[in-house]
């Protein structure tokens, strides 16, 4: 489901405020009872882009139910349902915390084995001229 309603969202929509090189379906969950799903996207933008391409889904989620039922046989067209992934974000985020503390390690070590000369020199940066 999370596959197709990805393929509608990036090649079916003609929605402006929908940018399908920013905007990304992460996941869907269904009830067992599938009458409803809730959509979980990311958008890679401004609070206010993100917003936008919120409201666009979902103005836009009976025409993607149509789409989806196309390629999807089930019993029960689940009502969708739009919202912001928070946990992808925060994922994000997360990795990015361990890359700088991953970082952090390495200039620590470097001074060890080096001295404290070595970590004042940054990868990439430029001797002083003489």
């Amino acid at each position: 489901m999370r596959d197709v309603i990805g393929q509608v969202v990036l090649t079916r929509l003609s929605d402006p405020r929908i940018d399908p090189a920013r905007t990304s379906v992460t996941r869907v969950v269904v009830p067992e009872d599938l009458l409803t799903a809730k959509v979980y996207v990311s958008v890679i933008g401004t609070e206010a882009q993100q917003r936008s391409a919120l409201r666009a889904l979902s103005h836009a989620a009976g025409h993607i139910q149509e789409l989806m039922m196309e390629q999807i046989q089930l019993r029960n067209t689940p009502i969708l349902e739009f919202q912001i992934d928070t946990a992808f974000k925060k994922t994000l985020r997360t990795y990015q915390i361990i890359a700088e503390a991953m970082e952090e390690i390495r200039q620590k070590d470097q001074v060890r084995q080096n001295g404290p000369a070595a970590a004042e020199q940054t990868p990439g940066a430029q001797e002083p001229r003489r």
